[in-house]
């Protein structure tokens, strides 16, 4: 991840993608051998295209995500980080983000090795499990922790997976539990989803869409 204040701002939209050559290839680089890519895909969030307000006057916020392995011995990011850094300030020109470099005002990349040794996210993995149909939905850890009473777990690993709006709904998940464990009345949670003119069923079981 790479985080950018430059100078001015460029006329692209506030999302933009980017698919490798051989997004095969790409893929398997990612999850099977572990290496990083000459070719990564990437998306760049131009989001001062949208808010203004966002960065100084004169100047904008780049944000750009280029997915790679989690941590493994085959990346030493000591030695990658650098490198990676420039090769993704010369994918973002695929875009139409020509001549960032000379632009910066302020940096911050942020490798998986930061995410591990920082921020205490296991491998550098910010996306934590993979999405496979055997992790997804209510087949990843459950939201009260099955091998320890009283211990309730929230986030990107657990029900029902990662983003930020299905870890919000993560922990209103794990919120719920832990106040029926401690016998308050949790009918607030529905009700103040449902419509005024419906009652909610003490005791009833929350559904999600």
């Amino acid at each position: 991840m790479m985080y950018l204040g430059i100078e001015g701002r460029y006329d692209l939209p506030h999302h933009n993608i980017h698919i490798s050559e051989n997004y095969e290839r790409n893929l398997d680089e990612i999850e099977n051998r572990h290496v990083l890519s000459s070719d990564p895909s990437f998306y760049v969030q131009n989001a001062s295209a949208t808010d203004s307000t966002l960065a100084p006057r004169g100047h904008s916020a780049l944000y750009i995500l280029a997915p790679v392995t989690h941590q493994h011995s085959n990346v030493d990011w000591s030695k990658e980080r650098s490198a990676f850094r420039d090769l993704m300030l010369k994918q973002i020109a695929k875009l139409g983000f020509r001549g960032v470099e000379s632009r910066i005002r302020y940096e911050r990349v942020i490798t998986p090795a930061d995410w591990d040794t920082r921020y205490e996210v296991y491998r550098g993995a910010t996306f934590n499990l993979a999405h496979t149909l055997d992790q997804m939905l209510h087949l990843r850890p459950h939201n009260r922790f099955e091998d320890l009473n009283g211990v309730y777990v929230v986030g990107g690993g657990t029900h029902p997976g990662s983003g930020l709006p299905v870890i919000f709904e993560s922990a209103r998940i794990s919120s719920r539990l832990l106040l029926e464990d401690f016998g308050f009345d949790v009918d607030w949670q529905e009700s103040a989803n449902a419509p005024s003119t419906q009652r909610t069923e003490k005791n009833s079981q929350p559904t999600f869409a």
